[in-house]
């Protein structure tokens, strides 16, 4: 899958490690996250006993581990001129997530332990949380049987809206139009899904990551902010994990976004389950692709969703100040079912 540049990909200056022994806990993508650090990003978990909340350690304190070299990368991610920006493999015992000159994960073959097992000279906590938050977690949900698509999504009286679309589209600021109009964030390009006789959406963390033109647009004074990493000039727009909502919700629909400058109206149109298919497969999260009870689970999870949840094409003109526009289009499809 190929994505957006956001930078060098070369490590900062004034790298700063967790300690070893202390514990944190929070709530996400429904799972009780047990950190060896501090994760401002996450909404706290106060009691581990809630909803009998299944558990995901998650370390970045100094775990430095000798790796074998592996015999074969699995899966590799790119940048739009084909430099690889995370590699996959399987090793003993789990998975080997590289982010080439900035961190190696290990992920448990249980999905249930991750750790980095070495970060290069400089790399900074905050580059290390967004790693593990928004590209070692959401693989790590595939082990634990949880498909997810990367989507950023928002809740709406109806139920949860997916936006999906290439980087650059426009997902994590439309998100955060919502958001600001008073609909929580549901989740910022991660959308773990769940099939309980209906497909359920379960929220991730409240926040969006921001260009800063984007956060200049919408976020006007007092609004909390927090640095994603040192290799990307975006922001993280907080909300209140105090009202964050961790409980699945039914997925209402999905909005396949286009962003364009041809038009200055933003137009919905349907799309029927033959055709949003290609675009899910394209959006999702499959950790081994030589998997192949994986693949099969992974497809007719797809499947289901093509069938059973409403797809719209999303045209979006490139123009911040037709976001009001947008959200009224959305909302308008969402009344009319």
């Amino acid at each position: 899958m190929a994505v957006r540049s956001i930078g060098s990909g070369k490590p900062g200056r004034g790298a700063s490690r967790p300690r070893a022994g202390r514990s944190f806990r929070y709530r996400a993508y429904g799972f009780a996250i047990v950190a060896d650090a501090e994760m401002p990003e996450l909404a706290p978990l106060r009691d581990l006993r809630a909803g009998a909340l299944e558990r995901i350690s998650l370390r970045l304190a100094d775990s430095r581990r000798e790796l074998a070299e592996p015999r074969r990368w699995r899966n590799i991610s790119t940048y739009p001129d084909g430099t690889a920006w995370l590699r996959a493999a399987r090793i003993d015992g789990g998975f080997l997530l590289r982010f080439p000159e900035m961190a190696d994960f290990v992920i448990a073959q249980n999905g249930r332990d991750l750790y980095c097992a070495d970060a290069r000279a400089g790399v900074s906590i905050v580059t290390l949380r967004h790693l593990a938050l928004d590209h070692v977690l959401p693989r790590a949900l595939n082990l634990l049987g949880v498909e997810a698509l990367h989507a950023t999504a928002i809740g709406a009286p109806a139920g949860v809206c997916a936006f999906v679309g290439e980087a650059g589209t426009g997902k994590s600021t439309l998100a955060a139009s919502f958001q600001l109009a008073g609909m929580p964030v549901v989740c910022d390009d991660c959308l773990a899904l769940r099939d309980d006789g209906r497909i359920m959406a379960t929220p991730a963390y409240p926040g969006v990551r921001l260009w800063d033109d984007s956060l200049k647009a919408l976020a006007s004074g007092g609004k909390r902010t927090l640095p994603v990493a040192q290799f990307t000039a975006k922001t993280r727009l907080v909300e209140d994990a105090a009202g964050f909502a961790g409980e699945p919700r039914p997925l209402a629909r999905i909005y396949f976004l286009r962003r364009t400058s041809e038009t200055a109206r933003p137009a919905v149109t349907r799309l029927k389950p033959l055709a949003a298919f290609p675009e899910l497969v394209a959006a999702s999260f499959p950790l081994d692709l030589g998997d192949r009870a994986m693949l099969a689970r992974h497809f007719r999870m797809l499947s289901r969703v093509a069938a059973s949840v409403p797809m719209r094409r999303l045209v979006i003109p490139d123009d911040f100040t037709v976001l009001p526009a947008v959200r009224a289009a959305v909302l308008a499809d969402l009344a009319g079912g």
